[in-house]
């Protein structure tokens, strides 16, 4: 006589299976840097900055008496001058005490993406873009 299985065995199988599905889509998040779990304050202090200058808008408000330091040139001027509105993505980054520099690729519309990187200065828990150039800064993986 063939063995029946019951609704139970069914209910097991979907008890198991969908906690191992949504941990598989919160690591594939995580790892995968879409979503905003797992974003860095760096990073995200980035996103912040060149959503507001890529859209065409000034940059926010640096720290008063924050680390960058005074005479520099706005490093959103320097990116209004590459394009006046841009999407950007980060490409990689490093950090070292309360210093940083970012790698990101500007896309203009209808052009070819430009390469840039940031330079950053920590005040307390907040990141500040404090300079901005062409080119890309040789970041080890390791």
């Amino acid at each position: 006589m063939p063995e029946r299985r019951g609704v139970g065995a069914g209910l097991v199988a979907l008890a198991v299976a969908l906690p191992l599905l949504v941990a598989a889509v919160v690591m594939a998040v995580v790892f995968t840097g879409t979503g905003a779990v797992g974003r860095s304050p760096l990073h995200r202090a980035v996103d912040g900055y060149l959503e507001a200058v890529g859209g065409g808008g000034p940059a926010p408000d640096a720290e008063p008496g924050g680390g960058c330091p005074g005479g520099a040139p706005d490093p959103a001027d320097t990116l209004h001058g590459l394009a006046p509105r841009f999407g950007h993505r980060i490409v990689s980054s490093t950090e070292s005490g309360d210093g940083a520099a970012v790698n990101v690729d500007l896309t203009p519309a209808g052009g070819e993406p430009v390469a840039v990187v940031l330079e950053l200065r920590r005040t307390g828990d907040r990141w500040d873009v404090c300079a901005a150039s062409t080119g890309r800064l040789d970041i080890d993986p390791f």
